[in-house]
């Protein structure tokens, strides 16, 4: 399963959530500003979108991965 990590105020993220939930992909989400739960690996820049402890994409590119990932 994916996990979506993402912070307050923060547009992209609101962006890429609104994306993966209209694509039907099943995430956790995890916003940072409100869990204790961190990324696997230190990150500077939000939404970043992890399966297990790889990262897949940060911001919109996220969307990019998805579309990507459901042509093949």
């Amino acid at each position: 399963m994916y996990t979506l990590f993402t912070a307050n105020n923060c547009h992209q993220c609101t962006q890429v959530e609104t994306f993966l939930t209209k694509n039907n992909v099943v995430f956790r989400k995890v916003n940072v500003d409100v869990s204790e739960e961190r990324p696997p690996i230190q990150i500077f820049a939000f939404p970043a979108l992890f399966i297990g402890e790889q990262l897949l994409g940060y911001g919109t590119d996220i969307n990019d991965y998805v579309k990507k990932k459901s042509q093949t």
